[in-house]
C-alpha cells in the first residue's frame, strides 16, 4: 500500500483545513441557519448590469477582454485603483498598484516575496484565520498581540518590540485587519494607528494592511487607513473587490512601494501569469459607468440592518453572561461566553438545533478563544438572523443550565 503522506513536501505537512472550512461542511443542509462564512450577500449580486457589461465587451472588444493580461493587472484598472487609493489620502500611482486575485493571493505573494524560515510574523489574536493559513506554509515563526474593543493592542506590541530590540531581535512584519476586524468587527482607532506607524518606523517592519471592509460602514465615516498615514513605505495595503462587487470575479489589490510591487509581480508571474482580465475589464468598465456611487451606499443600508437585527436579537435571547461586540461596519459579530463554556462542544449542538457557527480558537495563535464564537450576519435574511440567533441562545441557554435568559451587554 503505497503511502502518499510520503510525497508531500515538508510545508504540505503544515496545511491543514481551518475550522471555518470545517464548518461549511456541517452546513450542506439546507435546514441549518449558518452564521458561519462571511460571504457578502447574493440577493445584492448585481447580475443585470454585469450582463450589460459583459455584453458591451463582447461586442466592443473581445480580443482584450478574453486574451492573457499583462501580470501587474490592465493598466486602465491599475490607474483607476490609484485614483481611489489617492481619493482616501493614499497619494500614489498605478505602477504602485498590483491587481491580484482577491486579496487572499496577495497574502501568498507577500509570504513568497518576504518571508524566511524563521521570520518573526505578528498578527493580532484572535486574527484572520486565511492570513495565518496563507502564510503559514514560508515557515515564519508567529506572535499573537491582542486586542480590545479599539483594535491592536498597541501599548503591549511597544513592550514586545522593546523586549525583542534588546535581544537583538525584529519582527519582519505585523499583519493587521484594522477596520471592522476579521472575526471580532472591532475599529483600531486613530489613536493606536499613529502610534504604529511610528513603531514600525522606529523598529524598521513592514504593516501589512488588509482591508477588505473598509467600504461597508454603517455609522459616521470609517477611519481612515493605516496607509494613509504611511511616510516611509513601511505599510503594504490590500484591498479588494470581492466584498463590494462580486466574490466570484476575485479582483483585489496590493498598494505598495513600487520596488515592492514589482517584486509582487515577479512572483506572481510565477503562479498564475495573470489574473482574469475580463474579470478586470468588468470592473474597470462598472468604475467608468459610476456603478460603485449607487452599488456601495445601498449595500451599507443593507448590511447595517441584518447587522442591527443580529444585535437586537442577542439583547433580546442571550442568556446572562454572555456579551458581544458591535462592530460598526463589516459582517462580523463577536461572542464572548463564560470562561467555563467550549464553543467547539457546543457546536455539535447547535448543529443539532440547525444553527451554525465557527468557534473562535481557530483565530487564536496560542489555542485560546474556546469560549469565543464569531457570527457572520451578511448572508442571511433578517428573518433568518433572528430564528439562528434565538436557536442559538437557547443552547446556550441550556449549557448554562438553563439559567433564564437576563440582560447581556454587548461590549
Amino acid at each position: 500500500m503505497i503511502n502518499y503522506q510520503d510525497f508531500f513536501a515538508e510545508r504540505a505537512q503544515l496545511m491543514q483545513a481551518s475550522d471555518i472550512r470545517e464548518a461549511f461542511k456541517l452546513t450542506e443542509n439546507a435546514d441549518i441557519i449558518s452564521f458561519a462564512g462571511g460571504f457578502p450577500s447574493a440577493e445584492y449580486f448585481p447580475v443585470q448590469e454585469v450582463e450589460e457589461i459583459v455584453s458591451e465587451l463582447l461586442a466592443s472588444s473581445p480580443g482584450i477582454a478574453l486574451q492573457y493580461g499583462p501580470t501587474e493587472g490592465i493598466a486602465e484598472l491599475r490607474c483607476q485603483v490609484a485614483e481611489l487609493m489617492s481619493s482616501k489620502g493614499v497619494r500614489c500611482s498605478g505602477d504602485q498598484v498590483l491587481i491580484t486575485s482577491g486579496s487572499q493571493q496577495a497574502l501568498d505573494l507577500i509570504g513568497r516575496v518576504f518571508l524566511n524560515p524563521g521570520d518573526l510574523v505578528l498578527m493580532e489574536t484572535p486574527g484572520y484565520i486565511g492570513a495565518l493559513g496563507a502564510l503559514k506554509a514560508y515557515q515564519p515563526i508567529f506572535e499573537g498581540v491582542p486586542l480590545d474593543e479599539d483594535g491592536l493592542r498597541v501599548d503591549v506590541l511597544a513592550q514586545r518590540l522593546e523586549e525583542l530590540a534588546s535581544e537583538g531581535k525584529s519582527p519582519k512584519l505585523l499583519y493587521t485587519v484594522a477596520t471592522f476586524h476579521n472575526p471580532t468587527g472591532v475599529t483600531m482607532s486613530m489613536e493606536r494607528r499613529r502610534h504604529l506607524v511610528r513603531l514600525a518606523e522606529k523598529y524598521r517592519f513592514l504593516i501589512v494592511e488588509d482591508n477588505p471592509y473598509e467600504e461597508i460602514f454603517f455609522e459616521g465615516e470609517p477611519v481612515s487607513s493605516i496607509k494613509s498615514l504611511d511616510t516611509s513605505g513601511l505599510v503594504i495595503y490590500l484591498g479588494s473587490f470581492s466584498k463590494i462587487f462580486l466574490p466570484g470575479l476575485r479582483v483585489g489589490w496590493v498598494t505598495a512601494e513600487r520596488s515592492m510591487v514589482e517584486k509582487l509581480a515577479i512572483a506572481k508571474q510565477s503562479m498564475d501569469l495573470c489574473g482574469s482580465t475580463l474579470g478586470q475589464k468588468i470592473v474597470s468598465t462598472a468604475i467608468k459607468r459610476g456603478f460603485f456611487s449607487r452599488h456601495i451606499p445601498a449595500l451599507r443600508f443593507s448590511y447595517r440592518k441584518k447587522r442591527d437585527v443580529m444585535l437586537t436579537s442577542l439583547e433580546r435571547f442571550a442568556p446572562e453572561g454572555v456579551v458581544w461586540t458591535r462592530p460598526q461596519g463589516g459582517f462580523f459579530v463577536w461572542l464572548t461566553l463564560p470562561e467555563r463554556m467550549d464553543a467547539k462542544v457546543i457546536l455539535s449542538e447547535a448543529i443539532h438545533k440547525k444553527v451554525a457557527y465557527v468557534c473562535g480558537s481557530g483565530f487564536h495563535l496560542d489555542g485560546g478563544g474556546h469560549n469565543t464564537i464569531r457570527l457572520a450576519f451578511s448572508q442571511n435574511t433578517e428573518e433568518q438572523i433572528r430564528e439562528g440567533v434565538r436557536r442559538l441562545c437557547l443552547v446556550l441557554k441550556e449549557n448554562l443550565g438553563g439559567r433564564e435568559v437576563g440582560v447581556a451587554r454587548a461590549v
